[in-house]
C-alpha cells in the first residue's frame, strides 16, 4: 500500500500550467512533451507522512501508462475503457491517501504535470475564435469551476465505488450514467445503494423503451426523491434491494402509463 504524499498545485499554479499547455499544443507539441515531472511547482502535505520522490513519480507513470496501453479512444466503447483502466491503475499504483484524495490540487498535480497526455487522449479541447481551449474542469477540476469534474479524479472515485460491478457491463457504463450515478451527494454517499443501482440499470435498462441511458436517468432521479423522506443509510441490503426494484418498476410503469395515454 502507498503511503506516499502526492505534490499538490495551488488554483494559480493549476491555471498557469493549463494555459501552457494549450499554447504549448497550438504550437504543435506532442501530448507526451506537456508531462513536466521536474522544477514544476507543487508542495506536498508537510504533515502526515513522507512525500513521493521523483524517482516514485516516475515509476508512478511508467506503471500506469503501461497499464493504458493499447485502449483506442476513438469509439465511445474505447472512451469508457480507458476511464475504467485508469480508475483502477491509480488505484493499483498510485493508491493515493485519503488526505490527498480530498485536497484538489493533488489531482490537478496528477492531470496537469504526470498524466497530461491521457487526459488529452479523453478531453483534448477545441478550437474556438482561433484558439485552443483545454476544459478546465477536465483537466483541473474544483479548484478553477463549479463543477468537481477533474478527469482522473472521477476515474479513481468511479473504480473505488463501482469497480466490481463496472467488470460487469456489457457496453460499459458511460459519462451520462456515471452522471446519473455518482453526481447526488445524497445518493453518492451510499455505496451499497449506488451498486444496487448501478446493477439494476445493467440488467433492466437495455428493456426500457428510451434505452439504458435514459434509464438511469429516470430511475435515479426516482432514487434521489427516496432520499428525502427515508434515511436509506440504515437499510440492510434486502431493504435496499427493495427499494431499488420498486424504483424501477414505477419507471416501466410510468412509460406504459403514458403510452396509454398517448394511445388513448
Amino acid at each position: 500500500m502507498n503511503s506516499l504524499l502526492i505534490p499538490r498545485l495551488s488554483t494559480s499554479e493549476a491555471s498557469k500550467i493549463l494555459t501552457d499547455h494549450a499554447r504549448s499544443l497550438e504550437g504543435g507539441a506532442l501530448p507526451e512533451e506537456l508531462v513536466r515531472l521536474e522544477d514544476v511547482p507543487g508542495t506536498p502535505n508537510p504533515t502526515g507522512g513522507a512525500a513521493a520522490s521523483p524517482a516514485d513519480v516516475q515509476r508512478w507513470r511508467r506503471e500506469v501508462v503501461e497499464l493504458l496501453d493499447g485502449i483506442d479512444t476513438h469509439s465511445r466503447e474505447g472512451r469508457d475503457a480507458l476511464g475504467v483502466a485508469l480508475g483502477q491503475a491509480i488505484e493499483d499504483v498510485i493508491h493515493p491517501v485519503p488526505a490527498d484524495v480530498a485536497h484538489d490540487g493533488t489531482w490537478s498535480y496528477l492531470s496537469l504535470v504526470v498524466f497530461p497526455d491521457v487526459v488529452n487522449r479523453r478531453w483534448p479541447g477545441e478550437v474556438r475564435n482561433a484558439r485552443l481551449i483545454l476544459p478546465d474542469e477536465r483537466w483541473i477540476g474544483h479548484q478553477t469551476t463549479t463543477r468537481d469534474r477533474n478527469y482522473l479524479k472521477l476515474s479513481w472515485r468511479r473504480w473505488i465505488i463501482l469497480g466490481e460491478v463496472m467488470r460487469e457491463a456489457r457496453p460499459r457504463l458511460g459519462e451520462d450514467e456515471f452522471g446519473a450515478l455518482l453526481e447526488r451527494t445524497a445518493v453518492a454517499r451510499n455505496r451499497r445503494l449506488v451498486t444496487a443501482a448501478a446493477r439494476t440499470i445493467i440488467l433492466r435498462g437495455p428493456r426500457y423503451p428510451g434505452g439504458r441511458m435514459e434509464f438511469a436517468r429516470q430511475f435515479m432521479k426516482r432514487i434521489a426523491e427516496r432520499t428525502g423522506p427515508l434515511l436509506l443509510d440504515i437499510l440492510s441490503d434486502e431493504e435496499i434491494l427493495s427499494v431499488v426494484d420498486a424504483e424501477a418498476d414505477a419507471c416501466f410503469r410510468s412509460v406504459q402509463y403514458r403510452g396509454a395515454r398517448r394511445a388513448i
